[in-house]
């Protein structure tokens, strides 16, 4: 619990202490599976986070190692990164009532119910620039009555958060490219294209600190599409005939993985036994993207968000 001392900065409301807060801290919210929004960064409706937030940063790592008689030391085999817990120091209060206070705390409560689903916690910083992390509230509000920690209208405390995933999530990254009537493929170019088949050999840079795996949406006509990503020696190929205005989506993002038609028919099957649902590594990487059977009206789609090891 941070330390309670006079403030100096805005005043706070009657009989509420306020810490210092000494170091600039970024904006925080959490947006519950519902859709609703608490800014824990909104002092002008009775919210703040308070110095003393933990878990913004780099994950823990697990290490799969092997030993060998004889030998020294150990061989790492594997690299993890673990799920993380985020910690936040929380104080809020609502200036005009008791009544008032209990509706805004009890608001919170209900936002925060895990079994509802995941939420997401979104950090802003100050030049604008945001980050997100899947999140489920797991402490921190069980209630509080010490003389340091409540009031008629105030509470103050520190909410923790468990997250499965240790990354934080980018803007959504979309590019797509598509055949024009003269045979050239937009917006990346030159991509020229046959008749029959769309062909690019295209550069991707992933802004991110670790792999983004990116969902593919394939417009038709196509009677076959082949993915590849020549930096890792990695494709994707699935293998089905699509005409104008259907949309096989490929979803390659770890626990997620689907290939669809029309949000609805399940390509699994039609995918090849040697293709992978591949990533797109930190920084440079070479795609060719084939799609057989394809018009000026076919469509090629590529959606991601880069993973970051901080907020």
């Amino acid at each position: 619990m941070p330390i309670l001392v006079p403030t100096a900065l805005p005043e706070a409301p009657p009989g509420v202490p306020w810490p210092t807060r000494i170091n600039d801290m970024p904006d925080v919210a959490f947006t519950d599976p519902a859709g609703a929004v608490t800014n824990f960064s909104d002092w002008d409706n009775g919210w703040v986070l308070q110095p003393g937030a933990k878990g913004l940063d780099m994950p823990a790592y697990a290490f799969t190692q092997d030993e060998s008689p004889g030998i020294d030391g150990y061989a790492i085999r594997q690299v993890r990164a673990g799920g993380k817990e985020i910690a936040l120091p929380i104080a809020f209060w609502a200036d005009d009532s008791r009544i008032a206070y209990l509706t805004r705390r009890r608001s919170l409560i209900r936002s925060l119910n895990p079994k509802r689903g995941p939420g997401t916690l979104t950090v802003t910083q100050s030049d604008g620039s945001a980050r997100t992390i899947g999140a489920r509230y797991s402490a921190g509000l069980e209630g509080d009555e010490s003389l340091d920690a409540a009031g008629r209208t105030w509470c103050m405390g520190v909410l923790t958060f468990a997250c499965p995933s240790p990354f934080w999530l980018g803007a959504q990254v979309t590019t797509e490219w598509r055949a024009a009537v003269s045979g050239t493929f937009f917006p990346i170019l030159p991509l020229t294209v046959g008749n029959s088949q769309v062909l690019g050999a295209v550069t991707v840079d992933n802004d991110g600190d670790d792999d983004a795996y990116p969902i593919w949406t394939v417009t038709g006509p196509a009677t076959s599409i082949s993915l590849t990503n020549v930096t890792t020696g990695e494709a994707l190929l699935l293998t089905h005939t699509i005409t104008v205005g259907d949309t096989v989506v490929i979803d390659t993002r770890e626990r997620q993985q689907t290939a669809l038609l029309n949000g609805a028919t399940n390509l699994w099957g039609d995918i090849s036994d040697a293709s992978t649902m591949w990533a797109l590594e930190p920084g440079s990487n070479d795609l060719t993207l084939t799609v057989a059977g394809s018009t000026s009206n076919t469509r090629v789609r590529m959606t991601y968000q880069p993973r970051y090891l901080a907020a």
